[in-house]
């Protein structure tokens, strides 16, 4: 076997391992011609991204959420029956480029004010309720049964939806 073999042998090795490390499966892509084996327990490795939780960011969930931000665009005035208002494009468009950013995706409801209301819901003692509007933003959370209720910024919100899951 000349140098060349070896480096594309080795190469095939790293890329089949590191392969694996991003999938956090037990395969290995490894040639049966070679006499050596590595056995590397993926489930071990640090991850340095937010993709390898399966509760964190879902790409399915962040565009639904796009398409039902889309349609609140078309939301006449009194669209509730209740004299609901309609919503601003410019905060519809911001609440669109915040959701993006976030590790968890949440539910996503118009509100008859003209705001809008993020929420992420585990169960009745543990939830995140997120109402924005052009001039604020108020948040009302259950965590661990403990009530928070205050105003915060939009910095603030990824951090509120994930602490739900810590």
């Amino acid at each position: 076997m000349d140098t060349t073999d070896i480096i594309k042998r080795t190469m095939i090795i790293s890329l089949g391992l590191t392969m694996t490390n991003s999938t956090e499966s037990e395969r290995f892509f490894i040639p049966s011609d070679l006499e050596t084996h590595s056995i590397v327990n993926t489930t071990s490795l640090p991850s340095s991204t937010r993709f390898n939780n399966s509760h964190r960011f879902s790409l399915e969930q962040l565009k639904l959420n796009k398409r039902k931000l889309n349609s609140l665009k078309h939301l006449q005035e009194d669209w509730n029956g209740y004299n609901g208002e309609t919503i601003e494009d410019s905060l519809i468009s911001d609440i669109e480029n915040l959701i993006s950013t976030l590790d968890y995706q949440p539910q996503i409801f118009p509100t008859g004010r003209g705001s809008i209301q993020i929420e992420k819901y585990l169960n009745d003692e543990n939830l995140v309720e997120i109402e924005i509007s052009s001039n604020e933003i108020f948040v009302y959370q259950v965590k661990n049964g403990e009530e928070i209720e205050k105003e915060i910024s939009i910095s603030e919100i990824n951090d509120f939806i994930s602490e739900l899951y810590t």
